[in-house]
Parts: structure tokens; sequence; C-alpha cells
């Protein structure tokens, strides 16, 4: 007698193709790149200014410290903001408030330093509400056998340009200026906010209107059923029969 052959269940097709080959992810890490950059950048680039003599050494520290709160407060709204609206939807305003308010830094830069904390903190708050949309939409473009892998990447992308930032800042601040480097960061937050793809959208529990929840309704009708009569209540005239 033959024993049966095992039969191995066909791994799905994109599960075999790498994460780098992919587009949809490619476009998703690159974003997230250019996200990770244009933030680690900016604080050393404001420590040019100081350099330079454009900014001083308190104004430094008010400018950094309004985008810091900015990023702060706008971590759990943009986590909020992903959860009940698109993920997508969310990185790209997030990046797009974040590249509209960094050219407001260079025009305060020397000049105001109310206008380059307040720009500083809207950059701080496209920063804080674009990191966990990306996290959030990496379950959306990925599937789930390769999740883990796309995960580890992503990780190793905001990690790697914790180091990366400072030495490209330091690199480039021998050939271009200061103002031409933030406004470079700029274009980073529009990469950042255009290049991710769209995700899968999650199905939502459909609500009737005017009634109550689909979940409300289950529970009482398998109350009703567990009492012997279809909508009974405890100490109703129908239960006491």
């Amino acid at each position: 007698m033959v024993a049966p052959v095992a039969e191995h269940p066909t791994p799905p097709p994109d599960q075999g193709r790498p994460l780098r080959r992919d587009p949809a992810f490619l476009r998703l890490w690159c974003g997230a790149t250019l996200s990770g950059l244009a933030t680690w950048a900016l604080p050393f680039l404001l420590g040019f200014a100081v350099v330079d003599g454009t900014l001083g050494v308190g104004q430094l520290g008010v400018v950094l410290a309004a985008r810091t709160v900015g990023f702060l407060a706008a971590v759990p709204v943009g986590g909020v903001l992903a959860d009940r609206h698109s993920r997508r939807a969310t990185v790209l305003w997030s990046g797009l408030a974040a590249t509209a308010a960094t050219p407001l830094v260079v025009v305060g830069l020397g000049w105001s330093t109310t206008v380059t904390a307040i720009a500083a903190a809207v950059v701080g708050c496209g920063q804080g509400a674009c990191r966990p949309a990306y996290q959030a939409l990496t379950a959306e473009v990925v599937v789930e056998e390769r999740r883990q892998r796309a995960n580890a990447a992503m990780s190793l992308a905001v990690r790697g340009t914790t180091l990366a930032a400072p030495g490209l800042t330091a690199m480039l601040a021998v050939l271009l200026d200061t103002s031409a480097l933030i406004l470079g960061t700029a274009l980073m937050w529009l990469g950042a906010a255009l290049l991710p793809p769209a995700g899968a959208s999650a199905p939502r529990p459909e609500r009737r209107r005017g009634g109550p929840p689909p979940s409300w309704v289950s529970s009482s009708t398998a109350c009703g059923r567990r009492g012997g009569t279809r909508g009974s209540w405890p100490g109703s005239p129908r239960s006491r029969r």
C-alpha cells in the first residue's frame, strides 16, 4: 500500500515575488524614507542657520520646541484619523501641510521668530500625523503573508534615516546654503505625500438608519431564542405564560 503524499498548499502569487520588485511597496517605502529624511534633516539645518548667523541660539530653542509640540500633538490625532478615515488621505494631507509650511520657515529666518516657530509647528504636525498613517497604510498595501518582511523593511527605513539624514545634510551644506537645503526638505515632503499608493479600504459594518446597531439586534435575537420564545424578556407578559 502506497502512503498518500501530502499536498502542500500553493503560496499566493505575490508571496514568492521579492518586495523590492513590488511597485506598490517600493512607492510606499520611498515615501516613508523621504519623510524620515526630511524629519531628521530639519533640526540640523536649523543648527546651520545658527552658524550662519540668521538664527540666534535662543530663537533656535523656540523653533525646535514649537516643532516638537506640533509633532507630539499630531501623533495621536494622526492615529485617530488613520483609523476612522482613509490612511492614504491622511498621508497626503499631512505631507502637503509640511510641504506648504517649510518655505515659511525660510521666510521667517532672520526676520520673524514667530513666523518661523509657527511654520515649524505646522511642519511638526505634518510629521506627527504622517508617521502612524504610514504604518497603517503598510497593512493595506502588502498582503498578510508578506507583512512581516514589509514591516521590517519599513523599520529599517525609519532607523536608517536617523543616521543618514545628518550625514547627508553635512555633505550638502558644503555645496548649498541653509535656505536651499530647507527648501529641499519641502520637496522631500511633497514626494512623501504623493508617492505612496492607495491602499485597500477596510470594510465597515453597516448600520440601519433609525434602528439599533447590528450587534445589538443579533444579541437581542439570540437572547429571545434562548428563552424559548423569540422576543420574550424576563418579566414580560409573554414570559409569564
